[in-house]
């Protein structure tokens, strides 16, 4: 087992070496958490871990396929971009512009840097693809989005066009709110080559989507195979999305992703109005994520799993994938990560791509170097800081051991002081070696 190390935990830490090791992550994530609550939204005080750990095992028994320690789950069929999407390599989202018919006060495109200038801009996509050939000599997925691409509808059928004329086997999708969806467009995209499309849909505050949308999604269908729905879930909704659910299955839609509600570090006011918090812990490692989704509403992930559950016991026919915030973040690390030389003391997940290195301190180092002496495995001491570091896949020859160790999450990043990439540390949580599972790395 893995304990994530926190502020309301860290005193409880008997080994002041890891102790001190951790204090400068957890005064890091209070700093951060501060700054979100700079923004005008409060931090929820709730942790929901158990409540989603009980809904993944209840889901796990009904047959879904829980991927990456629950980041990602499925029933049924899931598209092939989504697959790709996981570590990100050969696949590629195009925003073709940010200007968007709708104005959702949770829309995470504020958020991006370039969003005063986007929403007036129409981005020369095909070009950042022909760059990308030549980055990844084979790409496998790419998706146009925005904004709302459909603004420039005969823009994205010629750039689907040259994606396909490039490599046929490329699968292809767009993102769209649906309310531009015509029998004409549908057709253009069809005989451009789309694969895919994915609407957003967006419920009233009844939790409705309306006639038109639905209407307009049955039309997608009739000319794209993978008609698809992508959507966060509004929070105390869960009654209404299972609604949802039954009549998105009635029309034989492909399937839907089903995401957290995210706060965009922009326009807090709706959301202290509904009473929208943040999750406790917002990412799992705190990382300087490019993704401008922002993090997570609190019992958001619950509500989703609680939808998803409800799906799958009504053995509904279309796919259902609960992509969390965590999924979508594990491309950018792997990115950083996947091409680096590591050590023999160096483990690369394949959960979140993090690098993890052990840990042992002062007076464990002695026991710690024996036993990894005797099995013939690598370490390094630094004696200034009194710390061992060792590969994590030997913490269980420890088992034996009443000790506390560290266990650090690495990645690459560029350092602009440098100006070149540096390998840093971004977290450290805690291992007990006898309730250690190397499953959890």
């Amino acid at each position: 087992m893995i304990f994530k190390i926190t502020q309301e935990n860290i005193a409880d830490i008997h080994n002041q070496g890891l102790k001190k090791d951790a204090e400068k992550y957890v005064y890091q994530y209070e700093n951060f958490n501060n700054y979100i609550k700079s923004k005008g939204i409060k931090i929820s005080d709730k942790e929901y871990i158990s409540d989603e750990n009980i809904l993944i095992e209840k889901l796990k028994e009904k047959g879904a396929y829980i991927c990456h320690n629950g980041k990602s789950i499925y029933y049924n069929n899931i598209s092939p971009s989504c697959i790709d999407c996981h570590t990100g390599y050969g696949s590629a989202t195009y925003i073709i512009t940010l200007k968007c018919n709708r104005d959702c006060f949770f829309c995470t495109n504020k958020n991006q840097d370039d969003y005063a200038e986007g929403v007036n801009k129409v981005y020369d996509i095909l070009s950042q693809f022909q760059n990308h050939l030549k980055q990844y000599k084979k790409m496998k997925s790419v998706a146009v989005t925005g904004g709302e691409p459909l603004l420039y509808a005969k823009e994205c059928a010629s750039f689907i066009n040259e994606v396909k004329k490039a490599d046929e086997s490329i699968q292809t999708r767009i993102y769209t709110n649906g309310d531009l969806v015509t029998e004409e467009i549908m057709k253009s995209l069809k005989e451009a080559g789309l694969d895919e499309i994915r609407f957003g849909l967006k419920p009233d505050s009844k939790g409705k989507i309306s006639d038109n949308i639905l209407e307009n999604l049955k039309t997608a269908k009739k000319y794209i195979k993978r008609t698809m729905v992508e959507m966060p879930f509004p929070k105390g909704m869960v009654y209404e999305m299972k609604s949802l659910m039954d009549v998105l299955d009635n029309i034989g839609i492909y399937g839907i992703n089903i995401l957290e509600f995210l706060y965009p570090f922009v326009e807090s006011t709706e959301y202290a109005k509904k009473d929208y918090q943040v999750k406790k812990h917002p990412y799992n490692v705190l990382y300087p994520y490019t993704y401008a989704g922002g993090v997570p509403v609190a019992i958001s992930s619950v509500e989703c799993l609680q939808v998803m559950l409800y799906a799958v016991e009504k053995n509904m026919k279309m796919g259902l994938h609960y992509c969390s915030l965590e999924n979508k973040l594990t491309s950018q690390v792997y990115h950083a990560n996947f091409n680096v030389s590591k050590s023999e003391i160096e483990y690369f997940s394949q959960n979140d791509f993090f690098i993890k290195v052990a840990k042992g301190y002062n007076e464990d180092i002695n026991i710690i170097k024996k036993v990894l002496q005797e099995n013939k495995k690598e370490y390094i001491i630094y004696d200034e800081e009194k710390i061992i570091e060792f590969n994590p896949e030997n913490i269980s020859l420890l088992k034996d051991y009443n000790m506390e160790l560290g266990l650090a999450y690495l990645a690459v990043d560029y350092d602009n002081q440098l100006k070149s990439k540096v390998m840093r540390e971004y977290q450290i949580d805690k291992v007990i070696p006898s309730l250690f599972d190397i499953s959890e790395l």
